[in-house]
């Protein structure tokens, strides 16, 4: 019960501020990004649990392109193979660093997941990573 009060809360927390289909501005839309690599590194850490495995698809889904994400994903338009998958890359960036990121906390003894995700996700990598997809949002403002 505490994993879905815990997950409740962070899927809350992480969709509330994001209420239109595309971002108005560029931090919105990196922001949003963010939230969907945070969610994939949270999904990564968590393997075990039925319920938080699927709250945690439920808020990959709507930070996707498909859902609420604000980054396209861009086609070969002949082919319509994907040549550029922020997505993806997003995805691909959390399991590399997830795995290298140390959060071990004296009184558990072991790596700490969700301090591991919040580590890699303030990290200037991280942010750096993110504004180097500010060319795959949709319609942005700055």
């Amino acid at each position: 019960m505490k994993n879905v009060t815990v997950s409740g809360c962070l899927l809350a927390a992480l969709l509330i501020p994001q209420t239109q289909a595309f971002a108005a501005t560029i931090e919105q839309a990196r922001t949003s990004l963010k939230n969907y690599g945070f969610v994939r590194c949270l999904d990564t850490a968590y393997q075990d649990s039925q319920q938080l495995d699927e709250d945690l698809a439920a808020a990959s889904g709507a930070y996707h392109y498909m859902g609420r994400g604000a980054h396209f994903i861009q086609q070969n338009e002949e082919t319509l193979d994907v040549t550029h998958d922020p997505y993806q890359v997003t995805a691909d960036f959390i399991a590399k660093a997830y795995p290298n990121t140390s959060a071990q906390t004296q009184s558990q003894g072991r790596k700490n997941p969700l301090i591991a995700c919040l580590i890699i996700y303030n990290s200037v990598e991280y942010s750096d990573f993110i504004a180097g997809q500010d060319a795959y949002i949709s319609n942005p403002e700055k």
